[in-house]
């Protein structure tokens, strides 16, 4: 067993180091998250990192990967000390980092998550196996590796399962060719045959002279894996193992000081009580805990989802869910506002939500469930993932549920946190709770479950009773007795299924989630029609040049709104309609007014000018951490004050060119030519990783960021390219009206109808979803509704109220058809 030194640090060895950690400390607030944390990883091991949740292991991973900088320590990879930046330095340095969250772009092919990180913001990447067919070539080769078989690379990443999506996040990493591999937890979405093969692979990098840091609290993972184990506690490395030293006992010692941990089970269970849930093939008593078990995607994690949706009798069921990050925790909240989400009523005072109220109840669950944490107003992302695990059961809890569903709820967290589970559990069972697990440890259903419900194919094949649970006789169950008897089986729990298998959307159905410009283009068209029907001057040519003339500052200011939309980060930029108008009188006052009336100067100022407002506000929100909002409204006030200190009433002026651009162009509607511009940078910016990556970081933050994006400056760049696109829309206000308008009232309604026009075109207002082309179409489909129903002289009241019916359906509509496009096909 190596030895530590006083100061900490373990013993230096004489084989090779990759990786050495030297006394790392680390600070949030008044939380000492890492004190004084070493460790030396050598070439061609497997190193296991150890410790309880909170033990600092989560935070030495970020360290490690670039997420976050130590307050004191060093860093040296093979000898020369790093210090990444962020996560792209890390992988540059050759540290490639999986964590324990499944990290993916639900929304993008399993293709772009792979790659994701690899190319710059406009630049594809080059070198040996980065061509197009490479790629796709290596990452086939990669997912088999792992998977045994290929999935669909261009179906969406979020039509995998959890295990396949994991296994996307560690193929990533592979991809990069990495000197060090650290796994953080990332076995623990895995099914068995797939960590299997993971570890392979694991042999094969450290074959060649890589290394692994691998975090696990499956002992069973520990033993089969690691060749040297270093366990952390309260931040500090305490003790470096070889394999044949680290027995469970050893580190358990180790990581707890001592301290025991549970109390052995001695008392014998009362008898379960009466059904309070039936159906489905389970019938469950008060005071007992029923296990699900089986291999990975054998219909237990649908069946449990479908019980959440179940009453019980006399009594409400709470389900805590498998995915923490997607589905239990609302990341910009505290852990007090995360505990109370489901229950604030019970803190209200006269319609006000009490802090002190909030705060006592949190305490009673913080004490019983073992919560470490500084302060309960902190955010809940700066706790380990085994304490937000129990946030969330608290906060299940806290409604008095008659019965919980847990899916999986130890997976992920430290052998400390598990057992402080366990003997909650046995307190609530005790209490005549009723509980159903889904548990993918086989030594979690023999220490805990009162009965197993092993699925297999879709449904449950066998149930195993307390007397009858070894680790044998459920392992078995998992393949498949030998004579495949049933018996022990009811006949309602024989035939029932979780749920049945989710059909494969049709191909109109996946077309409708990939295009989101489908459903708005149907609506143009059918209003187009209609409009046809009603006034049949709508086809003269004539018509169709007012038409893009008019169309186009609406579709522009759309377009313009999109890309800060589709960044994510709720950028919505209600300063686009006083930049153009800005920019409108830049034009007429600042150019035309002083003789200046090129084309080749005017619309390039339009645009740069544009362009430059949209990264200062990109800059404002990114960088300088403003709401987006907030920045927006700011610029929103600075441009209308300016635009009526330069215009404080109109200001006319034309020119010959702009003359044109408002009517024809060579036979082309000057409208048309305009709307096209935008439309056909984008297509160009399409063939380079820039609007993969931009949907990506609004489809997936934390995803982009540790996959090495530069998430900043690609937002930045998104507001620029809006910005630039207002500019644009100034130069179409002067070319159709002849003048620049200050005023208020003309500027107000383009705010709400660009936004609007980005909904209606498809676009999700949260990010990640969307593009120009639907946003056009959104905007070209308010433009036909109101001229339709100025055709049917109805008044403005019904108008308004026609468009804002017309807007929430086909929102709903974009947003079924967004589900459908990551529905689970396999």
């Amino acid at each position: 067993m190596d030895t530590m030194t006083p100061t900490g640090l373990p013993a230096r060895s004489t084989e090779t180091s990759l990786l050495t950690v030297e006394g790392l400390a680390k600070s949030f607030g008044p939380t000492r998250a890492l004190r004084a944390c070493s460790l030396e990883l050598r070439a061609g091991e497997v190193h296991a990192l150890m410790g309880e949740n909170g033990s600092g292991k989560s935070t030495l991973v970020k360290i490690l990967a670039g997420v976050h900088r130590p307050d004191e320590g060093r860093i040296l990879l093979a000898e020369d000390p790093v210090a990444p930046r962020g996560p792209r330095g890390a992988i540059t340095s050759g540290v490639a980092t999986v964590f324990q969250e499944v990290q993916c772009v639900s929304r993008q092919s399993v293709l772009d998550n792979l790659w994701l990180g690899t190319d710059g913001v406009v630049r594809r990447a080059r070198g040996a196996g980065l061509a197009p067919e490479e790629r796709r070539a290596r990452a086939g080769q990669v997912l088999t590796r792992l998977l045994g078989t290929c999935p669909d690379l261009d179906a969406p990443a979020g039509s995998l399962s959890l295990s396949e999506r994991q296994t996307l996040a560690i193929a990533r990493s592979l991809l990069r060719d990495p000197r060090v591999l650290i796994l953080d937890e990332a076995t623990s979405a895995l099914d068995v045959a797939t960590r299997d093969r993971l570890f392979g692979a694991c042999r094969e990098l450290t074959g060649q002279g890589g290394a692994v840091l691998f975090i696990s609290h499956r002992m069973d993972e520990v033993e089969q894996i690691a060749d040297r184990v270093t366990v952390l506690r309260s931040g500090e490395s305490v003790g470096t193992l070889e394999r044949e030293h680290a027995d469970i006992a050893t580190l358990v010692h180790l990581m707890t000081g001592g301290e025991t941990l549970v109390q052995s089970e001695g008392a014998e269970r009362p008898a379960p009580g009466t059904v309070v849930l039936a159906g489905q093939g389970l019938n469950l008593r008060a005071g007992e805990i029923v296990g699900l078990a089986g291999l990975e995607g054998q219909g237990q994690d649908e069946y449990i989802r479908s019980l959440s949706s179940s009453s019980a009798a006399g009594g409400t069921v709470a389900y805590v869910a498998r995915d923490r990050r997607e589905e239990s925790i609302f990341p910009p909240l505290s852990i007090r506002e995360n505990f109370t989400a489901s229950t604030l009523a019970r803190d209200a005072r006269a319609g006000l939500i009490s802090t002190a109220q909030a705060r006592e109840r949190f305490a009673e669950y913080r004490e019983r469930l073992k919560i470490r944490l500084g302060r309960d107003s902190d955010a809940i992302t700066t706790l380990s993932g085994g304490n937000q695990q129990k946030v969330v059961i608290a906060r299940a809890l806290a409604g008095g549920p008659e019965v919980l569903l847990l899916n999986d709820p130890t997976r992920g967290i430290d052998i400390g946190a598990k057992h402080d589970v366990y003997a909650l559990l046995r307190d609530l069972v005790a209490s005549g709770m009723a509980i159903v697990m889904l548990s993918t440890e086989v030594d979690e259903h023999l220490e805990l479950m009162d009965r197993v419900v092993v699925f297999r194919e879709g449904r449950p094949a066998a149930e195993l009773e307390r007397e009858s649970l070894t680790r044998a006789a459920l392992v078995t169950e998992f393949f498949g007795s030998a004579d495949d008897e049933t018996d022990d089986i009811d006949e309602t729990t024989q035939h029932a299924s979780a749920s049945p298998p989710t059909p494969a959307p049709s191909r109109f159905a996946r077309l409708l989630g990939e295009r989101t410009w489908v459903v708005p283009a149907m609506l143009a068209v059918a209003l187009l029609i209609a409009n046809v029907v009603e006034q049949h001057s709508f086809l003269a040519w004539h018509s169709w040049i007012l038409t893009f003339a008019e169309l186009a500052t609406p579709g522009l200011a759309a377009m313009a709104s999109t890309p800060a939309i589709l960044g994510g980060g709720g950028g919505i930029d209600i300063s686009i309609a006083p930049l153009f108008v800005m920019v409108s009188v830049v034009i007429e006052v600042m150019l035309l007014g002083n003789g200046v009336s090129s084309a080749i100067v005017v619309i390039p100022a339009a645009v740069l000018f544009g362009a430059a407002v949209g990264a200062i506000n990109g800059a404002l929100i990114n960088y300088g951490r403003y709401q987006a909002v907030v920045a927006t409204l700011c610029m929103n006030f600075i441009l209308s004050g300016f635009a009526l200190a330069y215009a404080p009433s109109p200001v006319s002026g034309t020119t010959g060119w702009l003359t044109s651009l408002g009517s024809t162009v060579g036979g082309v509607p000057g409208g048309l030519i305009l709307l096209s511009v935008p439309l056909i940078v984008w297509a160009g910016l399409g063939r380079t990783p820039f609007v993969r990556t931009l949907s990506a970081v609004g489809g997936s933050e934390i995803t982009a960021y540790t996959a090495g994006v530069n998430v900043l400056a690609v937002r930045v760049l998104g507001y620029a390219l809006g910005g630039g696109i207002a500019g644009l829309a100034g130069v179409a206000i002067v070319a159709q009206l002849h003048q620049a308008e200050a005023d208020t009232g003309f500027v107000t309604p383009f705010i709400l109808l660009a936004i609007a026009a980005v909904a209606l075109g498809g676009t999700s207002l949260g990010g990640g979803r969307g593009g120009l082309t639907g946003s056009l179409l959104g905007a070209a489909v308010i433009f036909l509704i109101e001229n339709l129903l100025g055709a049917l002289h109805i008044s403005s009241f019904w108008s308004q109220a026609v468009y804002g019916a017309t807007l929430i359906a086909a929102v709903l509509f974009a947003a079924r058809t967004a589900q459908i496009g990551t529905r689970r096909t396999r």
